[in-house]
C-alpha cells in the first residue's frame, strides 16, 4: 500500500508540476524535467540526512535542502491549481520564481555534493564526567593534547628533511597535523642534544 500511494503521488505532483512549467512559458519538451529537478534534489538530500555517513553539517544541509524541496513542491503543486482551475495566466514573478528553481536546485545539489566529498564521519565524543559537568568544564578542557606519533614513512620523509607542505601532501594529511609531527620529530632530538652538552 505504501508503494502505490508514493507511486500514485509521485505521479500526481509530476503532472502538475509539469503543467506549472508549461503555464510559465518552459518548452513543452521540456517542462517534464521541472518536476524531475525538484523530487531528485529532494530525494538526494533526503538520502544525505538520513543517512550515516555523511557529517553532521552535510546532514543540516541536506536536511533544510530536503525540506525546503518539499514543501517548494506542495507550494508548487496548489499554484499550479489555482492558475489551471481559475483559468489565470501566472503574474511575472510567478514566472521568474518558477525559472529560478532549476539553477537554485543545482547549486545546492552541488553543494551537498562537496559536503559530503569532504566529509569524514566523526567518531563520537566521550561522555562528560560529571565531576567536570559540575564545574562548568567539558571533556575538552581536561585532555592533554595529543601528540601525532610519526610513522615509518612520515620519520623517513622528516628525517631526509621534508617541509610541512610537502609531508603534508605525501602523507595525505592536514597542514597541522604535519606540523604536529615535525615538532614531535624536533622534541626527542632537542632534548637528547641538550643532555650530551651538558
Amino acid at each position: 500500500m505504501l508503494a502505490v500511494v508514493a507511486a500514485a503521488a509521485a505521479v500526481l505532483s509530476f503532472a502538475a508540476l509539469r503543467d506549472l512549467a508549461r503555464q510559465c512559458g518552459f518548452d513543452p519538451r521540456l517542462a517534464w524535467l521541472l518536476p524531475v529537478v525538484v523530487d531528485a534534489g529532494a530525494a538526494a538530500g533526503s538520502m544525505v540526512w538520513l543517512g550515516a555517513e555523511a557529517s553532521a553539517r552535510a546532514r543540516r544541509f541536506a536536511r533544510v535542502l530536503a525540506l525546503g524541496l518539499l514543501v517548494l513542491s506542495v507550494a508548487a503543486n496548489a499554484l499550479g491549481h489555482v492558475l489551471e482551475a481559475y483559468r489565470l495566466e501566472p503574474a511575472w514573478w510567478v514566472v521568474v520564481g518558477v525559472s529560478g528553481i532549476a539553477p537554485a536546485v543545482l547549486g545546492a545539489v552541488v553543494h551537498l555534493a562537496v559536503l559530503v566529498g569532504r566529509s569524514v564521519p566523526t567518531p563520537e565524543m566521550p561522555e562528560v564526567d560529571q565531576d567536570l559537568h559540575d564545574q562548568g568544564m567539558t571533556w575538552w578542557d581536561s585532555a592533554s593534547p595529543a601528540e601525532p606519533e610519526p610513522s615509518d614513512r612520515a620519520a623517513a620523509l622528516i628525517a631526509d628533511g621534508i617541509g610541512r607542505r610537502r609531508l603534508a601532501k605525501e602523507l595525505g594529511v592536514t597542514e597541522h597535523e604535519a606540523r604536529q609531527l615535525l615538532a614531535a620529530s624536533r622534541q626527542p632530538n632537542g632534548s637528547s642534544d641538550r643532555s650530551e652538552g651538558e
